[in-house]
């Protein structure tokens, strides 16, 4: 079975909030999670701000649930050898509740 990118870029977000990450097969929005994160991640050549919004909210939505931080990472794919950086997203009541004090 062929590895393939947006599955690599998964095991790198987990790695990098030290998460699990759950099988492709699993069927929910959550790719990763961690003690405080629920995690979506994509990795596309384009993705709408529209798109954005929703799934930023959509996770919000979900990690209120669970008592975590929804975010949603998004790397964009720009073609072999093209670094580009992984933008972590969450909406402003995610971030408020990041940040309580």
């Amino acid at each position: 079975m062929t590895d393939r990118p947006w599955k690599a870029e998964e095991r790198a977000v987990a790695e990098l909030f030290g998460g699990s990450r759950y099988p492709a097969n699993q069927g929910g929005l959550v790719d990763i999670e961690t003690a405080g994160y629920v995690i979506q991640v994509k990795h596309r050549k384009t993705v709408s701000l529209a798109e954005l919004e929703t799934l930023a909210r959509e996770m919000e939505r979900i990690g209120a649930q669970k008592s975590k931080i929804g975010v949603v990472v998004v790397k964009r794919r720009a073609g072999k050898g093209t670094p580009t950086p992984r933008l972590v997203i969450l909406t402003e009541a995610a971030w408020r509740t990041l940040n309580e004090p």
